[in-house]
């Protein structure tokens, strides 16, 4: 049992798939500082997946790198206040001037 569940967990850490709502979206892969990500922007929305495994004492520095890996794939900012979620998955709205 306890296989199965370690198993599982890699799996499921492998995977980049956007959320339902982004599933139209485009993806990007962006290297920052030695860590992965996976970039989902569809219109206005972004959802940055992160993957690889982050110390704990790393995780301060996790959630910055994902904004940055936001605004580098899209050439976007992100809009003030909409950021949500945590070290594994980031979602927000995006701020685009065209």
């Amino acid at each position: 049992m306890r296989y199965l569940i370690v198993l599982l967990g890699l799996a499921l850490s492998a995977c980049d798939s956007p959320s339902p709502w982004l599933s139209a979206g485009t993806r990007h892969a962006v290297t920052l500082q030695g860590v992965d990500f996976t970039v989902w922007q569809d219109g206005n929305r972004v959802e940055v997946i992160r993957h690889g495994f982050v110390r704990p004492r790393d995780q301060n520095r996790i959630r910055p790198l994902m904004q940055d890996a936001a605004r580098q794939a899209t050439g976007c900012d992100l809009r003030p206040g909409t950021a949500e979620g945590d070290t594994g998955v980031l979602r927000a709205q995006l701020n685009c001037r065209t």
